[in-house]
């Protein structure tokens, strides 16, 4: 299995809006085959991080995630919201509950 974590650092008081975007593409995230966990998370000690994590079946199950029409848009969108490069963690999961 592959675990992802997703760290976006959002510019001053638009990590509501980013949040909004992505909790909107949540039923569709949903619907992936190989998509097995997503969750949208809000940093407690800073509120201008956004840490999305992830568990797919496999690297190409991240891959068609990686390529749908409405992750495409919600980065578009994305864009004005936030403040340099995401950071993102590729692990393979040794053991999960």
């Amino acid at each position: 299995m592959l675990a992802v974590i997703a760290k976006i650092k959002v510019k001053e008081g638009k990590a509501d809006e980013l949040v909004q975007l992505m909790k909107d593409i949540i039923p569709s995230v949903k619907q992936e085959e190989g998509t097995l966990y997503y969750t949208v998370n809000k940093d407690r000690n800073d509120p201008n991080l956004v840490v999305v994590v992830e568990k797919y079946k496999d690297d190409e199950a991240f891959g068609a995630h990686s390529s749908t029409p409405y992750l495409a848009e919600l980065f578009g969108k994305a864009q004005a919201l936030v403040a340099g490069d995401m950071e993102l963690m590729m692990m393979d999961e040794i053991a999960s509950i």
